[in-house]
């Protein structure tokens, strides 16, 4: 996953972003931050489905919940 500055990201840097998607509002400036790509791949995903997301040390696996929230494990 490459950020907004153009660099990739981290495991932990894709965890939190991940809580800025489930916490804030899409009208804020902290979710503005987030990479296009990731909300892409968010917004897409399906109640109980699970996908993974590439960082510089390795995958992250993504799951949504049946309460829409989306959870990195």
């Amino acid at each position: 996953m490459i950020d907004l500055d153009g660099n990739p990201m981290t495991r932990e840097k894709i965890r939190a972003a991940i809580q800025i998607y489930n916490s804030e509002s899409r009208g804020s400036q902290a979710f503005a931050k987030l990479p296009r790509a990731l909300i892409s791949i968010l917004d897409a995903l399906a109640v109980g489905k699970t996908t993974y997301v590439k960082g510089t040390d390795g995958q992250l696996q993504v799951n949504r919940r049946k309460d829409k929230s989306v959870v990195a494990g």
